[in-house]
């Protein structure tokens, strides 16, 4: 069984035009995506999820700015646009334009992120964002549960 946490992030300046940046690049990244799976299909091909992340890969070698966004989020994007595309085809998944879509991004944690406690409410989320104080609306869990853990894949 997966499980998951949401955690209300209180951003400095700094970090919020970092996280600005990651969900402008993760909106590039499914941009180029789409438009790629939608020119495989207008050739009769088809890509998916394994031959985009190698490509991003060599992709991140010739542009920089890709380089700044970590490759989990990057790679959870073309995972997305892959699950879109196989649930609602191609050619009708919508694009991610600046003006209506809020930017986003997930990190995919194999492990529990450790959460350092500060209070009875707050916490600091310690592993992704240096120094980022969040709320938690659960109790965290310290210890990994036990039997073989199902990663979201």
């Amino acid at each position: 069984m997966l499980s998951g946490r949401r955690y209300r992030l209180e951003l400095t300046a700094e970090q919020s035009k970092q996280c600005q940046e990651f969900g402008d690049i993760c909106r590039a990244v499914w941009n180029t995506g789409l438009e790629q799976r939608r020119e495989y299909r207008r050739r009769g091909a088809w890509m998916n999820y394994v031959p985009q992340c190698a490509e991003l890969a060599e992709a991140k070698r010739d542009h920089p700015w890709l380089k700044t966004a970590p490759a989990q989020l990057l790679q959870q994007t073309l995972r997305d646009l892959d699950r879109a595309c196989r649930e609602h085809s191609t050619f009708k998944v919508r694009w991610r334009s600046k003006a209506r879509w809020s930017p986003s991004f997930r990190f995919p944690a194999g492990k529990p992120i450790a959460v350092e406690r500060q209070g009875r409410k707050w916490g600091r989320v310690k592993p992704r964002i240096k120094g980022t104080r969040g709320s938690r609306s659960q109790p965290v869990e310290t210890s990994a549960p036990a039997g073989p853990r199902s990663r979201n894949l």
